[in-house]
């Protein structure tokens, strides 16, 4: 039997997680649905919280048509809760979720890791893709192989959602191409610690890991406030803090007993300014 429709969703992301640049992510239980059926010409529209703007690029469209190919128009209906230009993902899985959906409409079978190479093109970088195909925190080795690490329970997670946008272009724009060995060293090291502090549940280790210097020093003088709000997020009992992505979000890591508390105090001194989003991790990608 021939399937005439599909839907498909696929999970918001925190890239980077400080110093874990462009090889790291943690996919967040956020999501882009998108429904799709056939038609006689290429169409989208959007019904969720959080579009595109107005004469910008559609991801779900361009992940469609690389999927299926243009000659197999397609009607997709897109219900997008990730917040667009916020550093969580939005453009990888809108493109997961067009190109899954597509395939799934069409009667394709769907590879994740095909679709994991496709998005990566799209997207220009893996680390958001992964998180979006596989879910979970995620590793992107040296030859583009994804690593699913088992990330401790001991954490809560946070979200901090200013209201304005940043996109990709401007963050990674100011980020240098050369670093002293020194800076090198000193990711190095963090990035170890920071593996090991989410792995392991081991707080100590996890703070150890804060701070970057191979692209949030250049951001936070981009962005100031969003170095500001790690810092607030620190102050109120997290574990540890850092830009999502290319932010301008933060991302949060709480001991698990002491969320609530955490989001009570940053509830207090951020008011109205910043959208506090408590999401769970997504242990699975496209689904």
């Amino acid at each position: 039997m021939t399937r005439i429709g599909a839907e498909v969703s696929a999970p918001a992301s925190s890239a980077n997680l400080g110093p874990g640049f462009d090889c790291l992510a943690l996919a967040l239980e956020i999501r882009c649905l998108v429904r799709a059926r056939r038609s006689d010409q290429w169409q989208v529209r959007h019904i969720g919280r959080h579009q595109p703007p107005p004469g910008s690029a559609d991801a779900v469209l361009a992940g469609a048509r690389l999927a299926v190919g243009p000659e197999h128009p397609l009607y997709l209906e897109v219900d997008n809760h990730i917040p667009i230009g916020s550093g969580l993902g939005s453009s990888a899985a809108a493109y997961a979720a067009g190109a899954t959906a597509a395939l799934r409409c069409m009667d394709r079978p769907v590879d994740p890791n095909r679709v994991f190479r496709w998005v990566s093109t799209l997207e220009g970088h893996p680390d958001n893709a992964a998180a979006a195909v596989f879910g979970g925190l995620v590793l992107v080795d040296p030859d583009s192989r994804v690593r699913k690490l088992t990330m401790s329970e001991a954490y809560g997670l946070l979200v901090l959602v200013p209201a304005f946008r940043l996109y990709t272009s401007e963050s990674r724009s100011v980020v240098p191409d050369r670093f002293e060995l020194p800076a090198v060293v000193n990711s190095l090291s963090r990035m170890a610690a920071l593996v090991a502090g989410l792995t392991s549940g081991e707080a100590g280790i996890l703070q150890s890991a804060l701070g970057d210097e191979l692209h949030e020093t250049s951001r936070n003088r981009l962005r100031p406030s969003v170095g500001e709000l790690i810092g607030e997020a620190l102050n109120a009992g997290a574990v540890y803090a850092a830009w999502s992505g290319s932010g301008p979000s933060v991302l949060v890591f709480t001991r698990s007993s002491e969320a609530g508390l955490v989001t009570e105090a940053l509830s207090s001194s951020l008011g109205d300014e910043v959208e506090i989003v408590c999401p769970r991790v997504a242990s699975r990608g496209i689904l």
